[in-house]
């Protein structure tokens, strides 16, 4: 009988085969284990993107209104409703985030003076935005306290919902 000559007979014995495996088999296990911090990560990432995103666009709006239309009353305008997209939704039904608007229709701008300057022609926007996919309702402020406490018509800072404010300034064209 002729044997094969030793170049013939090349390839991998079991047990390096079953070292492989286990090696592959431990790392899969690790990356699984990875994926849910990833995933966490990243719809957090997500949220903070779209929340940037909605109080950029409410803000545009703002100062693209008419100055007499956003400084009539009420301060506090009506909620508005989007999705996990930013896409504005007519009502709460399926929203992930809630906006609220808030119009202080004079400012105060700092002056040599304690207190300042009140500038009658200029209005302070802040605009809020929180997370709520529950639909929960959301506690607003009512009169405050003192100067470092929120503007009345705000989203209570204690209530424990994950909210950003945004704010900025519009000047009546005179």
């Amino acid at each position: 009988m002729k044997s094969l000559p030793p170049h013939a007979r090349q390839g991998f014995s079991l047990v390096e085969v079953m070292v492989a495996i286990g090696i592959a088999a431990a790392a899969i296990t690790l990356m699984i284990g990875l994926l849910p911090a990833g995933l966490s990560t990243f719809r957090e990432a997500m949220n903070t993107s779209v929340t940037a995103q909605i109080g950029q666009r409410l803000l545009y709006e703002s100062a693209q209104t008419d100055y007499s239309v956003l400084v009539a009353p009420p301060a506090t305008k009506p909620w508005r409703y989007f999705d996990d997209e930013g896409s504005e939704l007519p009502d709460a039904t399926g929203a992930i985030f809630h906006a609220l608007i808030r119009i202080q229709p004079s400012t105060s701008i700092p002056s040599g003076t304690a207190g300042g300057t009140l500038q009658p022609n200029l209005a302070t926007v802040i605009v809020q935005v929180a997370l709520n996919a529950e639909n929960r309702d959301i506690p607003i402020t009512t009169a405050p306290g003192g100067p470092a406490d929120p503007p009345e018509g705000t989203i209570q800072p204690d209530s424990g919902f994950n909210f950003t404010a945004f704010t900025g300034h519009v000047a009546k064209n005179l």
